[in-house]
């Protein structure tokens, strides 16, 4: 009876002392997850700011060729490039404060308790992540179109030459 009870003892103490290691290697595991997710959504805000000052120099740049051009039609397509990046650079500036609101949802403790709102907090922080790319892709486009409208201009200013 006494090696029935020892052996149980023994069992239970090695279950216990499992459990206990599951726990805490489950835990350790999470909380990397959120470090990471964290680093994550930081590089992202990184990534929408200097989408953001790249917006703004196109916008300066855009400015400054739409005094300058003699041309009434390309001064209206760039008039047309500037509205338009002010209003790209408001969208990247409004992702930016989504982002870091979703920031501080990863950030607090009680919303990650819960699994499954800690899963659509994740899948909130991948799309803003997408948005923030495709905004990249649109600001690529933009000085694709900006590169065009300095070559019409040359060529313009040459043929009046």
């Amino acid at each position: 009876m006494k090696t029935i009870s020892k052996i149980t003892s023994v069992f239970l103490m090695i279950l216990f002392l499992s459990v206990n290691a599951f726990g805490q290697q489950k835990g350790q595991q999470q909380q990397q997850q959120m470090q990471q997710q964290m680093q994550q959504a930081q590089q992202m805000m990184q990534k929408m700011n200097q989408l953001q000052e790249r917006a703004q120099k196109m916008n300066q740049e855009m400015n400054k060729k739409m005094e300058q051009t003699q041309n009434e039609q390309l001064r209206n397509q760039y008039q047309n490039m500037y509205r338009f990046g002010e209003q790209l650079a408001l969208t990247i500036g409004t992702m930016k404060n989504a982002a870091e609101r979703c920031n501080l949802m990863l950030q607090d403790q009680e919303m990650l308790q819960d699994r499954e709102m800690r899963q659509e907090m994740e899948r909130l922080r991948l799309h803003l992540n997408d948005m923030t790319g495709k905004a990249e892709e649109a600001l690529t486009a933009m000085d694709q179109i900006r590169l065009r409208l300095q070559e019409q201009e040359q060529t313009a200013r040459s043929e009046s030459e």
